[in-house]
This record gives structure tokens, sequence and C-alpha cells, in this order.
């Protein structure tokens, strides 16, 4: 039985962690962002069409940011998912409630606090949190009425725990931002592990400021993702994890309370599922109120 893969590392169904630049670091925000990626594999020989497989995964993201206190800030992500999966000549629809997750970050490092003004500024934060199975898990390689694919799924079934960290250096208009965060999966009940998985990126950006409150940021770099495989019943599948490097392309726009921005990814590099999988150029937009 031919039968189609897609792989963890890529997000798929199984939570995206990629933050980029977030508006003010500053102040509390909710929104709203939409996540674009797809993914082709191809498991048969030659051009046969039977075994050539299309995913493609659209996301609309509710997520905030919220200061209990000065130096501890909460990120909370509500994913709702719409899938999509075609395999020669039927395609296969999957919507639904996402995995939700919840990151707590502490500051360690803030120089723009300083009562001394600093040509270069300093900013860390570290934390970790938690996903949670919200999202439908339901993998059955045996029910041909089924999605036989556990990544072409709303969520994971377990919950997995993040350790993150976030750093920006700034000189004057122009910064760095880097983040890097460690995703710790935990079997569900079907006896599934998905891969633990790193990623990060490192973002250069520009913040040029106009009359009347206007803030834009464009800004450029690399983002890049390793998964090991997964296991079923503690078997190991050959066919799961690798690494992924991007180009990054963005803008943010900002206006008072207003903060709406663009962000595109160009794999440049990647071996995903042995090679059997490639993935696509994504999109993300992103539209938060700041208060």
């Amino acid at each position: 039985m031919g039968f189609s893969t897609a792989c963890d590392i890529c997000g798929c169904g199984v939570g995206n962690y990629y933050l980029g630049l977030l508006p003010q670091f500053n102040r509390n925000f909710v929104g709203l962002r939409y996540r674009y990626m797809s993914f082709d594999s191809h498991l048969g020989v030659g051009t046969d069409d039977r075994f050539r497989t299309t995913e493609t995964f659209r996301t609309a993201e509710l997520w905030g940011r919220f200061y209990p206190y000065k130096k501890l800030q909460i990120l909370a992500f509500v994913p709702y998912s719409f899938n999509e999966q075609t395999e020669s000549a039927t395609t296969r629809y999957l919507n639904g409630l996402g995995d939700m997750s919840v990151l707590v970050n502490y500051n360690l490092l803030n120089t723009t606090t300083d009562t001394v003004p600093r040509l270069w500024n300093h900013v860390l934060w570290l934390g970790g949190g938690a996903k949670l199975p919200t999202g439908r898990f339901a993998y059955n390689e045996n029910d041909a009425q089924q999605v036989a694919n556990p990544n072409f799924q709303l969520g994971t079934g377990s919950t997995d725990f993040v350790l993150n960290a976030i750093y920006t250096v700034r000189y004057k208009n122009v910064g760095i931002n880097t983040d890097i965060a460690a995703k710790i999966n935990t079997t569900n009940s079907e006896d599934y592990l998905f891969g633990h998985r790193v990623s990060g990126n490192i973002l250069a950006f520009y913040a040029k400021s106009f009359p009347n409150y206007w803030t834009i940021m464009p800004h450029t770099g690399f983002y890049a993702e390793y998964s090991n495989k997964n296991t079923h019943h503690g078997l190991v599948i050959p066919e799961t994890g690798g690494v992924l490097c991007a180009g990054v392309l963005g803008v943010e726009v900002q206006h008072r309370w207003l903060s709406v921005g663009a962000n595109f990814q160009q794999p440049l590099a990647q071996n995903l599922s042995e090679g059997h999988v490639k993935a696509q150029s994504r999109l993300m937009l992103q539209c938060s109120i700041l208060f």
C-alpha cells in the first residue's frame, strides 16, 4: 500500500512556535495571525503520480502577550487549522481547533530601562511553556476512510513542552533579533511520539519612525529547524524528521495601538523525511492591538 507522509518538523499539525519580530516588547497585545505552508512528497518511482502528495496547511491563530508583572510575560496561542491533502485525484480536508499553547518568559536583561541613555541596548528573555492536546489526533494506518498520516492532523494528541530564549541587541535604529526554542514531545495515547525539535532564527531589522507615530520596521535573516525521527510503538519511522534552512524577508508597521506585519520564508536548503518531502515557500500575516 502506498502512503503519504509529511514532516512533523515543519509544523504540520504539531504547533509552530515561530515568533519573528514581536510588536513593541514592553506592551500587551492581542491579535490574529495567518500562517500558510505547503509540502510535496513523492514516495513512488520516477514520475508516477499515484504516490505524489501535496499537503497545504492554513492556520488562523489568535495570539497575545500579557505582562502580569514588569519582568514576566505570558504568550498564548489558539490556532484553528484548515488542512488540505491531495493525492492523485483525491482531495481530503481536515478543519478544526489545533493544539493551544502557553509560554512564560522572564526578563533577565533589559538596558532600555536604564536611567542613563545607551547607544547599544540589550534585551534577553528566558522561559518555556507547554502545548496542550486540544487538537484532534486520529491516526489509523489501516483505515482507508481516514488520512493515514500522523502529520496531517489537527494536533499531536500529547502534552509537549517548550524551552525558549529571545535576545535582541540594538544600536540606534538598527538591531538583531534572535530566538531559539526546543520542543520536547511526549508519547500520545496511540503510542505515537513526534521527534523532539529545535528551531530558531536570526533577523536583522531597521526601525524608521515617521511623524504622527508611524514606525516601519523591515527585516531579513534566516530561519532553521531540526527534528528527530518519530516513533510508533517504540519503532523508529525512517521517513520522518530532518532539517530545513530558510531565508526570511518581512516588514512590520506600527501606529500607536495598531501593529500589522508580513513575513515570507523561502527554503534555501532542506533534507526532510530522508528526501521524500519538499517544503515550499511559507507566508505569515499578523494584525495586533497594543494596549
